[in-house]
């Protein structure tokens, strides 16, 4: 007789990101590739969002980490119980409120991520540099980032082509850091 193994919903939870982490992998260094930058700056916004998805549940408490992870593999909006047996969802607003917490990478890395957004937002990057469109702030914040955490010699006056070839030293940095922090739970 076959045993059967059980699984953890920690563990299934932990495989979901790995496996969609590794497939975003992949088809990031294929886009990247193809120079559809457009669709690398997507994927990386997606893990990025995930990364801050994992610490906000590294911050909750042990029944509503188990709640939400429970949510997530069965394809739930997060929620959990307050009082009068009324149901609460987690929302946008609700982790945006908590990565504006954050501080050292983490924080820039929400920075980051922030203004990177609205990077993939910019369907016209083949015929404009969508980094010419973002204000003096945000370039800023972009280039502190990256000679703080991935490249001291990184020019003051880029552009995508320059951003793109420091891009998977960054997706590595966030990839390592959510299997690091997924771990935890």
């Amino acid at each position: 007789m076959e045993k059967l193994s059980m699984i953890t919903k920690e563990a299934e939870y932990i495989n979901m990101i790995n496996n969609r982490l590794d497939e975003n992998w992949k088809s990031f260094n294929i886009l990247l590739g193809l120079k559809h930058y457009g669709n690398c700056i997507s994927i990386m916004c997606q893990e990025l969002d995930q990364f801050i998805r994992i610490l906000f549940l590294l911050k909750q408490t042990l029944h509503d980490r188990k709640q939400f992870i429970n949510n997530s593999i069965n394809n739930q909006k997060w929620s959990r119980m307050i009082g009068d047996n009324k149901k609460e969802y987690i929302t946008d607003a609700d982790i945006k409120i908590f990565a504006e917490t954050l501080t050292g990478w983490e924080k820039s890395i929400y920075d980051f991520g922030y203004i990177f957004n609205n990077l993939s937002n910019n369907f016209n990057y083949m015929l404009k540099d969508p980094i010419k469109s973002l204000d003096d702030a945000e370039r800023e914040i972009i280039y502190n980032y990256i000679i703080e955490y991935h490249d001291s010699g990184f020019i003051k006056e880029y552009s995508i082509n320059e951003l793109m070839q420091v891009l998977p030293n960054i997706f590595v940095k966030i990839y390592d850091s959510i299997k690091a922090h997924s771990n935890m739970f």
